[in-house]
């Protein structure tokens, strides 16, 4: 299972997001929601950071694993992508809630 958590800052903004685990919906290469989970992650990373000029605390992608962490002055700025990002993996979810659950801290 893909274990997404989105974290906030005091008021309320997303901070950051972290994605752990695999889907295990389908044989790797072919597993549809760990594609679509991984695609929108990364995507939403580089549009933060090419065509927001978003800067990063934290930034890592690995097999399983992908971070990221918006500086505390870039918050504000990034708040339209990374609420894209969370209503886009809600709906994930909903669809496949065996293979990816979703957490708020």
């Amino acid at each position: 299972m893909i274990k997404v958590t989105f974290y906030y800052n005091d008021k309320f903004k997303i901070k950051g997001f972290e994605l752990r685990g695999h889907a295990n919906y389908g044989e790797f290469g072919y597993d549809i929601v760990c594609a679509s989970a991984t695609t929108n992650s990364i995507g939403v990373i580089n549009s933060l950071e090419e065509l927001q000029n978003v800067g990063f605390e934290v930034q890592e992608a690995e097999e399983g694993f992908i971070a990221a962490f918006i500086k505390e002055d870039d918050i504000e700025k990034s708040q339209l992508l990374l609420n894209h990002l969370k209503r886009t993996l809600e709906e994930i979810s909903r669809e496949y809630p065996k293979n990816i659950k979703i957490y708020e801290k």
